[in-house]
C-alpha cells in the first residue's frame, strides 16, 4: 500500500481514475507498532495492583477507557480508511456509533442505575409462605 498513483482501469463507469490510498507502507507500520505499544500499556494494567502496592483501580480504569477511544478511533481512521472517505460516509459511520453507544448506555442504565420499584411484578420472588398463608389460601 504505497502512496504511489494508481489508475483504475477495470471501473466501467470512470476508466483510468485516479486512485490515492493515503498513506505509505511505512506510516501503516508506524501506526500498528503505536497500537500494539497501547495495547502493551492496556494489558500491563493487570499488574499495575502488585508494581505499585496499591489499590490502582481509580487511576486504570480511566486509562484503559481513554486508550480504548484512542485505539477505535485510529483503527477507524486508517486500517477502515474513513480518514480518505467522504464526508458523507463519515457522518453515516459516526452517527451510527453515538446510536450504538447511546442504546449501550440505556441497556447499562436499566441493568444497574435503576432500583425496583416495590410493585409485585414477574421478576420480584414469591411470597414467603407462612403457616397463616397456608390458612388464608386453603393450603
Amino acid at each position: 500500500m504505497s502512496s504511489t498513483i494508481e489508475l483504475d482501469d477495470d471501473s466501467p463507469v470512470h476508466p483510468g481514475e485516479h486512485h490515492d490510498h493515503g498513506l505509505s507502507d511505512r506510516r501503516y507500520f508506524n501506526i500498528f507498532f503505536a497500537l500494539v505499544a497501547i495495547t502493551a500499556l492496556e494489558i500491563s494494567t493487570y499488574w499495575w495492583d502488585d508494581v505499585f502496592n496499591a489499590d490502582t483501580k481509580k487511576i486504570a480504569v480511566p486509562t484503559l477507557i481513554i486508550l480504548m477511544v484512542v485505539k477505535f478511533f485510529m483503527v477507524a481512521l486508517y486500517f477502515m480508511h474513513l480518514k480518505f472517505d467522504s464526508p458523507m460516509l463519515k457522518r453515516i459511520f459516526y452517527s451510527g456509533m453515538v446510536l450504538a453507544i447511546a442504546v449501550y448506555a440505556i441497556a447499562l442504565s436499566a441493568m444497574n442505575f435503576w432500583t425496583d420499584s416495590g410493585v409485585n411484578q414477574f421478576n420480584d420472588p414469591p411470597p414467603a409462605v407462612t403457616p397463616t398463608t397456608l390458612v388464608a389460601t386453603g393450603g
